[in-house]
């Protein structure tokens, strides 16, 4: 039965636990020999009868201790004769087990924990063994042929001497016959040497930075007329009084005032302006302050919309607590609302800007 039969057998058992009748040998607890072991394992193989389930645990308990006995030659990568010993061993083992029916699940457990310590036995000798010193494990020859079959699956059986190529074509035609790189990944996968960078050897070519040619800047202030800064008289520096902040919020109040005194506005025809957006923004900063100064009342009616409408002197609480909104207008809030309120003309009189001179001078031309 091959190795690996041995992981797929347990799952299969439905096991019960059942006492073996009749008398039986017991071993005694002296020290075996490796033959000895084997001897004693072949001899419960084919007389399970004379020997019983305590004979098979004592056996299961030998080879045990013999896998424990051999962990030094495994480590020095020279137990491969033993590996193979404890393998056929383990097989007979098993092959007892199965062939007389026992139900004991302990003897299972033994037989699993024999295949671990065997298999762990088998990888440590494997991975210690040492080219040279390969007794009957592994050739050269061996592993060279396995090599090239494994770079070039497609190629025959290699013979076991090689012919030595004679000229340099046959040697490249064999070298370029495999697949050194497939080689080479396997190596890379299971090998612990690291990557070499012995490429990076040496001095990395470089390349100078030319310096590009300086043009000296010329001063061209010395052949011109020398100027004196024209004195600047403190009424030329105040702003224009048609365009300050209290003037428009003066503005805005009194075109409410004249137009709907007593009604309440819709909000958005009061400063939109469909032309511009940015004197939509403009006619709402300047509203913001009538309604801060308590100048306007807002309110909201009963279809939703914000209206406002100029304050009463009754209405105007001087207590009242002060509080200046921060509102967010957008571009496409400002068309948006222009489609659905339908506004064609602004509330606010339209301000003439420079962008609108522009305009006319250049339908004029």
């Amino acid at each position: 039965m091959p190795l690996p039969s041995f992981l797929c057998f347990y799952p299969r058992f439905l096991l019960q636990q059942q006492k073996q009748p009749g008398n039986h040998i017991i071993y005694a607890m002296e020290e075996l020999s490796q033959q000895e072991i084997s001897q004693r394992i072949a001899s419960i193989n084919s007389h399970y009868q004379n020997f019983g389930i305590l004979g098979l645990s004592q056996a299961y308990e030998d080879f045990k201790k013999e896998v424990e006995r051999a962990e030094a030659a495994a480590y020095k990568g020279e137990a491969g004769k033993v590996v193979l010993q404890r393998i056929k061993d383990l097989e007979n083992l098993f092959s007892t087990v199965t062939g007389n029916d026992v139900k004991d699940l302990s003897m299972f457990m033994k037989d699993s924990e024999a295949l671990r310590s065997t298999s762990h036995f088998a990888s440590v000798n494997a991975e210690h063994i040492k080219f040279g010193d390969l007794s009957d494990a592994l050739t050269v020859l061996d592993f060279v042929k396995f090599a090239r079959q494994y770079m070039n699956p497609d190629l025959e059986m290699v013979e076991t001497q090689p012919k030595v190529p004679e000229t340099q074509d046959e040697v490249n035609e064999t070298f370029a016959a495999h697949d050194w790189r497939k080689l080479g990944d396997v190596f890379w996968l299971l090998g612990a040497a690291p990557v070499p960078l012995t490429f990076l050897n040496g001095p990395l070519a470089t390349q100078r930075r030319r310096v590009a040619p300086r043009t000296r800047t010329v001063d061209d202030t010395l052949s011109r007329d020398k100027t004196t800064a024209r004195n600047v008289s403190a009424a030329e520096l105040q702003d224009n009084p048609e365009n300050s902040t209290a003037n428009m919020v003066k503005l805005v109040y009194a075109v409410l005032s004249q137009t709907s005194p007593e009604e309440p506005v819709n909000l958005y025809r009061f400063f939109i302006n469909p032309q511009l957006f940015s004197q939509s923004v403009e006619n709402l900063f300047y509203t913001s302050f009538l309604v801060r100064d308590a100048k306007l009342q807002l309110s909201l009616g009963a279809d939703g919309v914000p209206y406002i409408q100029i304050a009463s002197s009754d209405e105007i609480d001087e207590n009242a607590h002060i509080a200046h909104q921060v509102a967010t207008f957008t571009y496409l809030a400002w068309q948006n609302l222009i489609q659905q309120y339908e506004i064609e003309e602004s509330y606010i009189p339209h301000r003439t800007t420079a962008e609108d001179n522009a305009v006319d001078s250049s339908e004029e031309s």
